[in-house]
């Protein structure tokens, strides 16, 4: 049982891991994409 649940627990972690680099990924490149359209409103 116990084996079972350590096993599962590391799967979720590596899960989660993952999905916060890839949301981190995606915020940052969306970020990046409004940050680069607003200056060049500014300065054009």
């Amino acid at each position: 049982m116990k084996d079972c649940c350590k096993g599962g627990c590391i799967h979720t972690t590596e899960k989660s891991v993952v999905k916060k680099l890839i949301n981190y990924l995606v915020y940052t490149i969306l970020t990046l994409i409004i940050g680069g359209a607003f200056a060049l409103q500014l300065f054009s």
